[in-house]
């Protein structure tokens, strides 16, 4: 079997990508011209797009200080991270506890490229 055709492991930036998308929305440099064109026409349409991804981090990053500085979580798993962007888990709750281990699970590889290149520290990686 050729894995090199395989959808999974074969990266297309002229083909929008959802992770893409939401990175361009909270103005991420993680995107190619036809994520951002797409992200441009459905921003056209539903302008509350960008307001909606943001607020979305916005809920992950309190959901996360709430888990470590109130509840006493040290160790998370983050299932179907996407893209890497500012205000990672790892982030955000190692400034708050940095003995907090996170691990990033992601059933799509490729996101995690750029971010195992500049984490050499506590957060882990895992893909299905």
């Amino acid at each position: 079997m050729n894995t090199d055709r395989d959808w999974m492991n074969t990266f297309r930036p002229d083909i929008p990508s959802t992770a893409r998308l939401y990175d361009y929305y909270l103005g991420g440099k993680d995107n190619f011209p036809a994520d951002r064109e797409l992200a441009e026409r459905l921003l056209a349409e539903v302008p509350e797009i960008r307001i909606a991804a943001r607020e979305n981090r916005a809920f992950l990053q309190r959901a996360v200080r709430y888990l470590v500085a109130e509840a006493g979580i040290r160790q998370i798993v983050d299932v179907g991270t996407g893209l890497p962007t500012a205000g990672n888990v790892h982030e955000i709750a190692q400034k708050i506890e940095p003995g907090c281990r996170v691990v990033y699970v992601e059933g799509y590889s490729k996101p995690h490229v750029s971010e195992k290149k500049n984490s050499a520290r506590a957060a882990s990686y895992a893909s299905q």
